[in-house]
């Protein structure tokens, strides 16, 4: 799907509400360009959306609240709806269009209708008119779909703000997903795509140190291949716990532990897996395992190794690489001196990166599929 820089235009097409004496208001879509649609029933008097109605075959009935006047949303030229969340108010675009929604930023759930946009709901009041003029003037009312279009400001964003576009690939849900970022949550099941993207972004790293491995015979060049891994492989850990952080937050709690679990620093992920433990009962480092995916826990041996990594990620972020005395004191590193600059071996690198893919898949496993929001 072609990233947009500019509005989305609905697809085209319209709505006529045809009057008959004998048979009362008849509805005609038509025009070029129709992609897919769906029907709110709205209130007599126009004020409150009532449900959305899900189609039927043919010779079937709808059911959905009366007495209500039937109007039509229609899904923009991807065959996608734009939806705002009713609490973070941030701006998507989905399939998705019946039943509960998950908001793909902040994971709250609510009716499909608390999601409509701005733009939809001028759309419907459109529709309620020309149906209200159709049943009380007693003639044939039209409306334009392409009058009506989902752009919203935040929809419009810099190169490097871009749009991801992500299709859930849960059983039975397969809903597509436009958010502004990459980690979200599907609005149809609440999954979070967090899985497949760190998976893919890992292997990615694996796959570059094994090229490195074989193509690369500068020493300089291969340290700082090594020391780039090192940086990203705690920078993806902790942009992934941040995300699954958002689903923790929807759980009750006091707002002392919600402040503590907002500041919660994951760039350390073994004091964080102290406090998740200990909040918690679930960590980064041990996944107890369930029908689906079996036990994992990191072996003690590897706990010093990854301290150490963590720490020299620090010094190279933010003093050179250079070794300080908080450094000695934090990472139990006795293969280097007080001023001395450190350098990341490949095998080091390989194994550090292979310890944070069993991490994520442990807070993923955890955070997913671990306890239940009640």
């Amino acid at each position: 799907m072609s990233e947009f820089k500019d509005k989305i235009p609905a697809a085209g097409g319209k709505v006529e509400f045809l009057y008959d004496p004998a048979r009362g208001i008849a509805t005609k879509i038509s025009g070029f360009g129709v992609r897919a649609m769906y029907l709110v029933a709205v209130s007599m008097d126009g004020r409150t959306l009532l449900s959305t109605v899900p189609a039927t075959g043919i010779g079937q009935t709808a059911v959905y609240p009366q007495p209500s006047v039937l109007t039509f949303i229609q899904s923009d030229e991807q065959g996608m709806w734009g939806r705002n969340c009713p609490f973070c108010k941030k701006y998507f675009r989905t399939t998705h269009i019946m039943d509960v929604t998950c908001c793909p930023y902040c994971a709250a759930w609510a009716p499909n209708l608390a999601f409509i946009s701005k733009e939809q709901h001028s759309y419907i009041r459109a529709c309620y008119d020309a149906f209200a003029r159709a049943y009380t003037l007693k003639k044939n009312t039209t409306v334009e779909m392409a009058e009506i279009t989902d752009e919203t400001s935040s929809w419009h964003y810099s190169e490097e703000k871009q749009q991801f576009h992500f299709a859930c690939d849960t059983k039975n849900c397969g809903a597509e997903t436009d958010i502004l970022g990459q980690y979200g949550y599907c609005p149809g099941c609440g999954r979070t795509n967090a899985r497949t993207l760190f998976t893919e972004r890992m292997d990615k790293m694996l796959t570059r140190w094994g090229e490195a491995e074989k193509t690369v015979s500068d020493r300089r060049e291969r340290g700082d291949i090594w020391e780039d891994m090192t940086k990203a492989g705690v920078s993806e850990f902790e942009a992934l716990a941040r995300h699954l952080r958002i689903r923790l937050l929807r759980l009750p709690m006091t707002s002392n532990r919600r402040k503590e679990l907002e500041e919660l620093n994951f760039q350390r992920p073994l004091q964080a897996n102290e406090a998740l433990v200990h909040w918690f009962d679930i960590g980064v480092l041990e996944w107890p395992g369930d029908d689906s995916t079996p036990k994992r826990v990191m072996p003690q041996a590897d706990l010093p190794f990854v301290r150490k990594m963590i720490q020299r990620r620090h010094i190279l972020m933010h003093n050179g690489g250079i070794v300080d005395q908080e450094y000695l004191d934090s990472s139990g590193d006795a293969s280097v001196r007080l001023g001395e600059r450190i350098r990341i071996r490949s095998h080091e690198a390989k194994r550090f990166i292979e310890c944070v893919c069993n991490m994520g898949a442990n807070c993923l496993d955890n955070v997913e599929n671990g306890f239940s929001e009640g």
